[in-house]
């Protein structure tokens, strides 16, 4: 497959003629040479738009292509625009001679997976081709797993196909129509999911076909050419400006062929679905904290099965209880250890991928599962009123340490400590000062249980001068309210993320299991009254992201580790 960026892009495909004009000297596209300027190419246009000027909407820049036999990406710049705007078309095969390499953007994104790209000049021939056999759109499907494990580049675009089963609501919170977008959860022939935004005119279509179409049929869309986005370990996949392409129950044989896979299952209404309508749940940071829930001082937070916000410092973090669990790949739930599966990960940094783990969540598409690392980290936090234990997981967790459970949990087995050995690394959250959205569960008032899961975190400094700001104002004239002039939130404990990141080397050492108390900070904390959560109960909680309509499997990335740490064991003293 062959793509022209910056003017056209083209799919080569076999040698021959077109029925009036031989061309037997027809260059494959792995096969050209940057030393030759001679070569003819055999192609199929398989995408075409134009680009316009940044500085004036109404003058054309150049004509964007992607070609087909292999992605190759091209141009027609301006200056050539006019001998081929009206030869070049969509869909169509092509005889391109005299094609000239151009080197691509270092570091840019790629709407191919090549090195070069095509330039059409003054001495390119295109000639149209009749003959044309091979593939008619190009599709270079990427495996759904190999998005969810976040181990997929994102430096290219990307081919998904799946079924509908949940749409949102069209958000159009900005004047402008091509910013608009629509949300949408896709699955697989396996039952995995995946997280749609379809943006501008993409958008809008799909929007209008669920208007006009019924709900309980099966909905199959093919996103060509789309961005695959990722933000505190959620993938999501977006459509790409006026590059992508959107197929909707088009008859194609890549749609039939999935429709097929989908009735081949022996249900009686395999040939029936039903898609979800979604609530909104993408709300945005500032009224996550700022609109949606109540704030709370630690002192306050009583009051059961509700969300509160609260602000406070990180003082110190519990290392006598599990910092990671091992969750399955599929849907994050906890995964059990059946006799004799393998705790060390393999080459890919998943644990008992051999063995296999045994996953007992009953909407897990999985029974058997490898499993991967993810963070459970029981941290203390502290207003001025009080201090409180919370259980901060994996999104939040990588998001502040720059590292996953997973990166920390090779590490330590590639240098030969057990699992158990606290990371130092964990340590860089100690002195931060966060606004939380915490969540208080019927399991809190059953057991008795003060140590609430976090939902959310915020390290927006902005935003928790607003939340502080917020409460001293509603709480003027109340004994019990902040003292911002004395609270710890301005004293010397208020250290940034980039300190405390910066301050945690390669060579830290790693502490080992305190069973009898707390991190230094906290010694002067009372943790013997900090109830013990039983780990499956936990899981019950925040760590059972089930597959839904509305959430997204999602795993931690794993690579392989790019540095050595060096390592020096301290004796407890």
């Amino acid at each position: 497959m062959v793509m022209v960026v910056g003017g056209v892009v083209l799919v080569a495909g076999e040698g021959g003629a077109d029925g009036s004009m031989a061309h037997p000297d027809v260059t494959f596209i792995a096969d050209l040479d940057v030393l030759k300027d001679d070569s003819t190419i055999k192609v199929r246009v398989i995408n075409l738009w134009n680009l316009f000027s940044f500085n004036n909407n109404a003058e054309l820049f150049s004509i964007e292509l992607i070609l087909i036999d292999e992605q190759i990406q091209a141009n027609v710049l301006k200056k050539y625009i006019y001998r081929f705007k009206n030869i070049l078309k969509d869909g169509f095969a092509f005889y391109i001679k005299y094609p000239s390499f151009a080197s691509q953007k270092m570091g840019a994104f790629r709407l191919t997976q090549q090195e070069h790209k095509l330039s059409f000049l003054h001495d390119t021939v295109v000639t149209e081709c009749h003959d044309f056999s091979g593939t008619t759109f190009g599709f270079e499907f990427v495996d759904y797993q190999s998005i969810i494990s976040l181990v997929h580049p994102q430096n290219t675009t990307i081919d998904v196909i799946g079924l509908i089963i949940a749409f949102g609501e069209m958000v159009q919170d900005n004047a402008d129509m091509k910013k608009h977008r629509l949300n949408l959860q896709i699955q697989d022939a396996n039952g995995l999911q995946l997280s749609v935004n379809l943006w501008g005119d993409f958008a809008y279509k799909m929007q209008g076909f669920l208007d006009n179409n019924p709900h309980n049929i099966h909905i199959i869309v093919i996103i060509q050419f789309a961005k695959l986005s990722i933000w505190r370990d959620y993938p999501t996949v977006n459509t790409y400006f006026t590059v992508s392409k959107l197929f909707i129950n088009t008859d194609i044989d890549e749609i039939n062929d999935f429709k097929k896979s989908l009735d081949g299952d022996d249900r009686p209404d395999s040939s029936m679905n039903t898609i979800t309508l979604m609530k909104s749940n993408k709300v945005s940071e500032h009224d996550d904290f700022m609109v949606k829930f109540q704030l709370k001082t630690i002192a306050d937070v009583s009051e059961p099965k509700n969300t509160f916000i609260i602000v406070g410092t990180i003082k110190g973090i519990l290392q006598n209880e599990p910092w990671h669990y091992l969750a399955c790949t599929n849907c994050n739930y906890r995964a059990f250890r059946p006799p004799g599966a393998d705790d060390q990960p393999d080459g890919n940094g998943l644990i008992g991928a051999t063995n296999g783990y045994e996953c007992h969540n009953k909407d897990c598409k999985k029974t058997e599962t490898s499993v991967i690392p993810r963070f459970m980290i029981l941290i203390r936090v502290q207003d001025n009123t009080g201090t409180v234990t919370l259980t901060m997981f994996e999104r939040d967790g990588k998001y502040l340490l720059k590292k996953s459970a997973n990166e920390l949990f090779k590490k330590a087995v590639q240098l030969g400590f057990g699992t158990a050995f606290y990371p130092g690394e964990i340590n860089a959250l100690k002195g931060l000062k966060l606004a939380f959205k915490i969540s208080i569960k019927n399991f809190n008032i059953s057991k008795k249980n003060n140590q609430y899961s976090i939902c959310r975190v915020s390290d927006d400094e902005k935003l928790i001068e607003e939340l502080e700001n917020k409460f001293t104002a509603s709480q003027v004239g109340n004994s019990q309210s902040f003292d911002i002039g004395e609270s710890d939130f301005e004293t010397q404990n208020n250290k940034t993320l980039k300190d405390q990141i910066s301050g945690t080397g390669d060579n830290i050492t790693p502490s080992t299991v305190d069973k009898n108390s707390a991190t230094s900070p906290m010694k002067s904390f009372n943790t013997q009254t900090v109830l013990k959560r039983n780990l499956e109960e936990v899981f019950d909680l925040e760590l059972n992201e089930k597959l839904s309509s509305s959430k997204t499997p999602k795993i931690s990335p794993d690579g392989r580790i790019n540095e050595i740490v060096n390592v020096k064991l301290e004796k407890n003293g």
